[in-house]
């Protein structure tokens, strides 16, 4: 097996972030909130902080009690010298977060967790729309982190179908996804068949086959979806999740783990494919990039 450390693939693109920066007439500044007690929120609040102001952003955190956030966002939104805002979740773990997400102005949405954004992924629109109709939009970190991830392992393919267009970059792979929360796993499986993959997308209601972005219902249990699959992603944050052994993968499966939990057995050192144990480093990455996407797009003429 290859176990991958997903600091090296982070590093090309933070590298890029900073050149950006060292270009640009002024430098952005992005406000961190955090709103809760959680203390992976808090450590990755500190390192996301400590590792946007090593490339030249100016980052900001505060924190503030869970009631006083939404108009922390608010004030956020209509300060002209703040253009990115980033929230750790989760903050009250129910609904109520996806309204805060959603109270995020869209042109500052780092994580690009709005309906804003996710309206424009759900139905392949790849622009930011009527303010900057040339500009690419941006996409949620985490699952634009994986997608970089397998690029960056050419699992994606390079081949042309023939015409005038690239083949999609996906195109016969097959891949299962353990969570299809609306934060990660959904978006990630919409990203994937958007990009020509096959995806059986897997939680606790049971399967649903993705292709070119549109779920359908099927009978497929987790024994055969994991054999036939040519990738592996899991996020499931529950000790009770069945761990995935290398017996049930195919050969040379990639394996990728989203998860603060690990979703695969301690066995996977006899994995004859590449395993990745975490992302964090990439999805970070992925912020610096959304960060001076939305910069670029909707602030730097702007201030």
């Amino acid at each position: 097996m290859e176990k991958l450390d997903p600091a090296i693939f982070a590093q090309r693109f933070v590298n890029e972030a900073a050149s950006t920066i060292k270009g640009l007439p002024q430098v952005p500044r992005v406000l961190g909130i955090i709103a809760s007690k959680d203390k992976p929120s808090l450590a990755y609040a500190r390192s996301t902080k400590a590792k946007f102001q090593e490339i030249g952003i100016d980052y900001d955190l505060i924190r503030v009690n869970r009631l006083d956030l939404e108009n922390a966002i608010e004030e956020a939104n209509k300060d002209p010298g703040i253009h990115g805002i980033f929230i750790y979740f989760p903050i009250f773990a129910n609904q109520h977060d996806d309204y805060l997400r959603n109270l995020v102005d869209y042109r500052k949405d780092i994580e690009a967790g709005s309906q804003f954004w996710t309206q424009k992924l759900y139905h392949n629109d790849r622009y930011s729309g009527p303010e900057a109709p040339d500009k690419k939009a941006v996409l949620p970190c985490t699952p634009l982190a994986i997608v970089k991830m397998l690029a960056e392992l050419q699992v994606s393919k390079s081949a042309t179908s023939g015409t005038d267009r690239p083949e999609r970059s996906l195109h016969g792979i097959t891949a299962t996804i353990f969570n299809r929360s609306e934060v990660i796993g959904r978006p990630l499986a919409v990203m994937m068949s958007n990009d020509g993959a096959r995806i059986l997308s897997f939680d606790e209601l049971g399967p649903l086959e993705f292709i070119e972005a549109r779920p359908r219902e099927i009978t497929i249990d987790r024994q055969h979806a994991l054999a036939c699959s040519d990738i592996v992603i899991t996020g499931v944050p529950s000790d009770s999740f069945n761990k995935v052994c290398v017996q049930e993968l195919k050969t040379n499966a990639v394996c990728i783990n989203f998860s603060s939990i690990a979703n695969f057995e301690a066995d996977m050192s006899s994995h004859s494919g590449i395993y990745i144990p975490r992302i964090g480093p990439m999805t970070v990455a992925m912020c610096m990039r959304n960060t001076l996407r939305l910069f670029i797009n909707f602030h730097l003429d702007r201030t």
